[in-house]
């Protein structure tokens, strides 16, 4: 930030400058083993009058020091705002009013498991403490809204206790790091990566460098499994594949490649390096990687903090070799190894209705039920009858999944009908069409700031309204997300929406479609809007009635959509809104 642009102007800067520079706190935030900066001061290289508010913010007050501010405000009844809420977001609470009345809170959920007794006691929480729901979240995680000032510290004592935080879930932070739902269950998967998710997590949350990074980063560890956790959409994708015996000289065994740079709200997948190590490795490879992001990421702009753009500016073999000199430092003699190309074996097909109904799990005898919810969202109740069942009927296993359902883990086959029927007297189900199992949203408009479009209204309705007139062989998933942020990841759906103001104002929405991520990877491509909301519905019938109409057989919509040029995709689009995106 510079001269008179936005947030602190020259007087202030100057003033922050001279205050952080009599305290020498400049040369405590150089990078390990490095000379104490000339004046003047800078943060890992940038001068102090260059940085963005929310550094500036983050030199004042760094996240991890702020609790007896959050005990202030609570005793006061003070709701944050500004730069105050945004420092309060890293550990977890995020002040989303006017869209929705006080707090949302995110929970950490490492590799994506809650134990049942947990699930109990974040039901209570959400009854006592909150709005009496949650919603699944798209990392595999729960959010919990309408949060009054005041119950910040009892619901943390509360989580405390239970060995839950929402600590780390929010503004510049390493967020939940995803797993396979069902590592350590999955028939098909290669490796549980359940240890390295929870391992990293844990290492993250307490060392002070890895909090307050340049901006939000997101980890996923793949299993090779028939779920998928899109760990392609993420900054660091480690991906277990397995390498058979070979003549080049490279051992047998599983092993992580590993991917960086996905960032699909900007129109990028994580990108192969060839580089591997080994499952045992991938903690401290990830821990390397977020300090050269730390020491290297822009703290200037906002808008190119992510891991994508310093990929960019700087290239992958750079950041790759950055990375092997931070190991070197561990000295743990963790190397990175670069695979041959195409040597390790064809991964298992994953299974895009997988996370819903019931399925068998390596263990004999056991299954696990994946629940269908309406688009991530739970009661209290429904939270609490979970854990129970999960408790009582299963392993006191849950997961949740990056498709915003939870499944039960460890149900025997002989309780099978049992836990449906108890899931069923929740007002739930294990079932779903093939419509309502890929629908994914954001919560939008109706609790979001940033929403331009109530994307959990629309969602159902256009699922229901699709329900009623076809049945489909294959699935087709659809998200919706509220702004180009991209929560819900529009650019990986099937079809995708993103919320925008249609014409002459309101809400509507841009669609684009055929995405997908793992062995589907591709990005949606645009195919009209900004379409109003209240039309988007018809829209969507006449794409699903065309491809009906005018598919091969077996065809998927998504092998349909994607044999389509982009000049015949206005086909798909009723006359009036065939317009560019």
């Amino acid at each position: 930030m510079s001269g008179s642009g936005p947030g602190f102007n020259r007087e202030q800067q100057e003033y922050l400058i001279s205050v952080l520079s009599g305290l020498n706190l400049h040369k405590a935030l150089q990078p390990a083993g490095t000379a104490a900066a000339a004046e003047p001061p800078t943060v890992y290289g940038t001068p102090l009058e260059d940085l963005c508010k929310e550094e500036i913010a983050k030199l004042d007050m760094h996240p991890v020091d702020m609790w007896r501010q959050v005990e202030a405000w609570e005793a006061a009844g003070h709701l944050a705002a500004g730069l105050d809420q945004f420092l309060l977001r890293h550990l977890g609470f995020f002040n989303v009013e006017p869209a929705s009345p006080g707090y949302m809170m995110r929970l950490r959920c490492p590799a994506n498991v809650l134990r049942g007794d947990q699930a109990e006691v974040l039901g209570q929480v959400a009854e006592e403490l909150a709005g009496g729901y949650a919603h699944v979240t798209t990392r595999g995680s729960l959010q919990l809204r309408e949060i009054q000032p005041g119950n910040i510290i009892p619901i943390v004592e509360r989580l405390q206790e239970v060995g839950l935080t929402p600590h780390g879930t929010g503004a510049d932070s390493a967020r939940n790091l995803t797993c396979s739902p069902i590592a350590g269950v999955d028939p098909a998967e290669l490796i549980d990566m359940r240890p390295m998710a929870k391992r990293l997590s844990l290492r993250i949350l307490r060392t002070k460098e890895l909090q307050g990074i340049p901006r939000k980063f997101n980890i996923s560890f793949d299993g090779g499994g028939r779920l998928s956790c899109v760990s392609d959409t993420n900054d660091i994708c480690f991906q277990a594949v397995s390498v058979p015996a070979n003549d080049l000289g490279f051992e047998p065994g599983v092993w992580c490649r590993i991917a960086l740079g996905g960032i699909t709200g900007h129109k990028d997948f994580a990108r192969d390096t060839g580089l591997v190590c080994t499952p045992a490795q991938a903690v401290d490879v990830a821990e390397a990687m977020m300090r050269v992001f730390v020491e290297h990421g822009d703290r200037t702009n906002r808008g190119k903090a992510r891991l994508k753009y310093l990929l960019d500016r700087q290239g992958f073999d750079w950041f790759c070799a950055r990375t092997a000199e931070v190991l070197a430092g561990f000295g743990t003699g963790v190397e990175l190894r670069a695979l041959p190309p195409g040597i390790e074996a064809p991964r298992a097909p994953i299974d895009r209705q997988g996370h819903i109904g019931a399925h068998p799990q390596r263990q004999a005898g056991l299954n696990y039920l994946g629940v269908a919810l309406e688009l991530g969202r739970l009661s209290s109740d429904q939270l609490k009858g979970l854990g129970q069942i999960a408790a009582r009927h299963g392993s006191n296993d849950l997961r949740l999944t990056v498709w915003q359902n939870p499944l039960i883990l460890g149900v025997p086959d002989d309780r099978l009908e049992t836990v449906e029927a108890k899931i069923a007297a929740l007002g739930l189900t294990t079932r779903a069409t093939a419509f309502a199992a890929g629908a994914v949203a954001c919560t939008g408009k109706w609790a979001c700031k940033l929403g331009l479009a109530y994307t959990k209204q629309d969602a159902l309705a256009i699922v229901r309204h699709l329900e009623a007139r076809y049945t489909l062989d294959s699935p087709i998933n659809i998200h919706l997300t509220g702004c180009p942020n991209s929560c819900a990841q529009h650019y990986i759906g099937d079809i995708g929406l993103v919320g925008t103001t249609a014409p002459g104002g309101g809400e509507g929405y841009n669609i684009v479609l055929g995405g997908g991520s793992d062995q589907d990877q591709g990005l949606a491509r645009p195919l009209c809007g900004p379409v109003p909301a209240a039309d988007v519905t018809a829209v969507v019938e006449h794409m699903v009635g065309h491809y009906l109409d005018a598919r091969a057989s077996d065809q998927t919509f998504l092998e349909f959509v994607r044999s389509l040029p982009d000049e015949a995709l206005s086909v798909l689009v009723p006359a009036e809104f065939a317009t560019a995106a």
